[in-house]
């Protein structure tokens, strides 16, 4: 009796095959990941390009990061890129090319090269985008330094409170800044530096406060968007600067200064940064 089974048609293979093959033109430009297409595979390629990795040293045991990058246009027979990103000049390192499905992502054989340049440094974003000082901000980007903290200026003062670092991110306290808008962000790793102005310093407000009356002494909340940095906020009522109990990024609790009568203006200050109330607070 004849088996029912049918044979694999390897033309039929819903997944493509690809080879990586050597790096090229590898020069003070970069290097050129190249790959061939051994079989296309039946489901569509969304995605394509090359995964990098750098190679375990004696002095960096560890490496964490692989980098990506993708093609643009149609999954051919052949695919090659010019990459000069996160490399560093005389270090090996393996480059695999892929191709992803719907279902997979196929990864390719492994090469090894080594790069004759150094990637300038670059700064690609901020999280969060948008700070006021006291702040804590992620600054992304690539090629940053691995092997020690990375100088950060906010303009140009330096910061000393850098809490973490590695090649793509570097974490920052906001410093005090006498103004709101964009401020020019650099990341220096010594060999090479980067400006940046997406990030956005803002001004200080108060979207409410309650209670709207009371004497002096009187605990008063304000709502709105302060410092985490408890000392760099200054409230003051009809310009008397009152004492603050407690507070957070979202809200002050504040006494009322003493000396004060009728209708009174709030005002929050952050290093100069100023808002002031349109709704008065009676003094009693």
């Amino acid at each position: 009796m004849a088996g029912c089974t049918k044979d694999f048609e390897p033309r039929q293979q819903s997944f493509p095959l690809i080879q990586t093959t050597a790096v090229t033109n590898i020069d003070d430009q970069g290097a050129q990941f190249n790959a061939q297409v051994n079989k296309a595979g039946t489901d569509p390629v969304i995605d394509f390009g090359f995964k990098y990795v750098e190679r375990p040293t004696t002095r960096f045991k560890t490496v964490t990061d692989t980098f990506s990058v993708s093609m643009v246009g149609s999954f051919t027979s052949n695919f090659s890129m010019k990459v000069n990103h996160n490399l560093n000049a005389n270090l090996n390192y393996d480059v695999m090319a892929f191709a992803t499905t719907a279902q997979k992502t196929v990864i390719g054989n492994s090469v090894i090269f080594k790069s004759m340049v150094t990637s300038p440094i670059q700064i690609t974003s901020f999280s969060p985008g948008s700070v006021l000082d006291g702040d804590t901000v992620t600054i992304y980007g690539e090629n940053f330094n691995r092997y020690g903290s990375d100088y950060v200026f906010f303009d140009s003062l330096l910061l000393n409170n850098v809490l973490r670092y590695n090649n793509k991110l570097v974490t920052v306290t906001v410093p005090p800044v006498a103004h709101a808008g964009p401020i020019n962000v650099t990341v220096d790793a010594f060999y090479s530096k980067t400006t940046s102005n997406l990030l956005i310093v803002l001004n200080p407000y108060i979207t409410s406060f309650s209670p709207n009356h009371g004497s002096a002494g009187t605990l008063v909340t304000l709502k709105g968007r302060f410092s985490g940095n408890l000392n760099y906020n200054k409230i003051l009522f009809n310009g008397v600067a009152s004492t603050i109990s407690s507070s957070n990024k979202d809200q002050i609790v504040v006494y009322v200064p003493s000396g004060l009568s009728g209708n009174t203006n709030i005002t929050i200050s952050v290093n100069g940064k100023t808002l002031t109330t349109s709704d008065t607070f009676l003094a009693e």
